[in-house]
């Protein structure tokens, strides 16, 4: 009889498996335009600031966002994925992206990333981070008093969403809990925004339009 499989959160090794033909699917790289016409429209942007990317997969976000940046420290636990980025950046020409190895969601930052940043931001990661208020303090220190923080995950969602049963994920979140949590952690201004809405046929087989917020904060301490 075949061992049921453990559940994992955020499987390093899928990730890497499927980073070659990530960028393939019409569905992601909709949502990642989707997400980043709401980061500018709640974001203001300077090209001073340094920025970091927490769970910056093949970099659908990274590269444009680079664009309106100083510099942008990019962090993934999947190699493959950051294979993928440093491959386009080469291939575009940018050379303002530095990219780091790292479960920053385990680790923490360390000496490798070269903070504070005026933005940290993160797309589709945190409903695979098991602690997800461990997560928002690692990346409260490496902010500038008064930097940005913009999160884009699902809404709650109906437990379908994904496609691999056997990996642990939170089945989206809460706005009301999640900025409740924000602000508990020294962030104001938080305000919310639809950022995307995708339909899909889920695990169960059914139609079904899912929904993703982006949540922006500033970190307190400024004036």
């Amino acid at each position: 009889m075949d061992t049921p499989q453990k559940k994992t959160w955020n499987s390093s090794g899928s990730f890497d498996a499927e980073a070659a033909k990530w960028d393939e699917n019409p569905r992601r790289i909709d949502l990642a335009h989707q997400i980043l016409s709401s980061l500018d429209r709640m974001l203001p942007f300077r090209k001073e600031w340094k920025a970091m990317e927490a769970g910056c997969g093949t970099g659908m976000l990274s590269l444009p966002v680079s664009e309106r940046v100083s510099s942008l420290t990019a962090i993934d636990a999947s190699e493959g994925m950051l294979g993928v980025l440093d491959r386009k950046a080469r291939e575009e020409r940018i050379e303002n992206i530095t990219t780091i190895h790292s479960d920053i969601a385990a680790s923490g930052p360390d000496g490798t990333i070269d903070g504070p940043f005026d933005l940290v931001y993160s797309s589709m990661t945190f409903h695979h981070i098991e602690n997800t208020r461990a997560l928002v303090r690692t990346l409260t220190e490496s902010l500038l008093p008064g930097g940005w923080l913009a999160v884009a995950d699902l809404d709650e969602e109906d437990g379908f969403f994904h496609d691999r049963e056997n990996e642990n994920v939170h089945h989206g979140f809460n706005r009301e809990s999640f900025e409740t949590m924000l602000r508990e952690e020294g962030f104001d201004h938080v305000s919310f925004t639809t950022a995307a809405s995708m339909n899909k046929v889920n695990r169960a087989g059914r139609d079904a339009t899912y929904t993703v917020f982006l949540a922006v904060a500033r970190k307190g301490g400024w004036q």
